[in-house]
């Protein structure tokens, strides 16, 4: 793999909150979420891009994230459906697990709903050991 998988482990939700803590500042990127990824503890390239990309369908999903492209003007969400969105950036990360943290295929922005629970995220202990 190419990024190191860390001692510690997330749960999926702590993952979940950690990318909304993370999004409550910026836009998340792919290595954003291929960072917090690691700490599911996969060690096999293709559960990682897997992994990465059932946290990107459960933002999507759950309402907390909208995708988009980051221009000179700001953020454009895309005027895809989820389904839309996710198959879009499930096609690009599974094409290529190289490139896929550092692509920049889509970004995301947090809902109301994503800045809330992110900012909720953010008052408790995070155990992320990089």
């Amino acid at each position: 793999m190419k990024w190191g998988v860390p001692r510690s482990r997330l749960t999926h939700e702590e993952q979940i909150d950690e990318l909304l803590a993370r999004a409550t500042d910026d836009w998340l990127q792919p290595a954003d979420i291929f960072d917090i990824a690691r700490f599911a503890g996969d060690t096999d390239e293709d559960a990682y891009v897997e992994r990465a990309i059932r946290l990107v369908e459960a933002l999507l999903r759950e309402g907390l994230v909208v995708p988009g492209d980051v221009s000179r003007e700001g953020f454009r969400p895309w005027a895809s459906t989820i389904d839309e969105s996710l198959n879009r950036i499930a096609s690009v990360w599974q094409g290529d697990h190289d490139a896929a943290p550092v692509s920049f295929v889509a970004w995301l922005e947090a809902t109301q709903a994503g800045h809330a629970r992110g900012e909720r995220a953010l008052l408790t202990a995070r155990l992320t050991d990089g």
